[in-house]
């Protein structure tokens, strides 16, 4: 891991290494940085990233998390929630492209520095 990346996208990086998200083709997480800038909100700094056209749905974190108790890996999914809440304020996941097959899932906050970081993944829905 570079040393340049901040403490939180290590411990991201780290708690999500191995595990992957359950929907038809299970899928890893990528961790992500985006330099706070002028998204006032987690929404608007989603819209800016994935640009215009694609719908963007807000899904509550304990539903997000209460969806994969039954995973093969709910324990690791446990401790993926302790470290984002602990490492990012505002924890915040949206689905976008909600109702195509391919839908991307971010779970974001924002860093003690101001900047948006989290993770992403994708959810195939056929």
């Amino acid at each position: 891991m570079p040393q340049n990346e901040p403490p939180e996208l290590q411990e991201l990086t780290k708690a999500s290494a191995g595990l992957l998200y359950p929907s038809e083709s299970d899928e890893p997480f990528d961790a992500l940085a985006w330099p706070g800038g002028t998204a006032a909100s987690a929404r608007q700094a989603i819209a800016a990233h994935v640009g215009p056209g694609r719908k963007i749905q807000e899904v509550p974190v304990d539903r997000f998390f209460a969806d994969l108790r039954g995973a093969d890996d709910a324990g690791r999914f446990d401790e993926l929630r302790r470290v984002l809440e602990s490492n990012l304020d505002g924890l915040s996941v949206f689905r976008v492209g909600d109702g195509e097959v391919q839908v991307d899932i971010y779970l974001i906050g924002k860093t003690r520095a101001g900047d948006w970081t989290g993770l992403h993944t994708v959810s195939i829905e056929t």
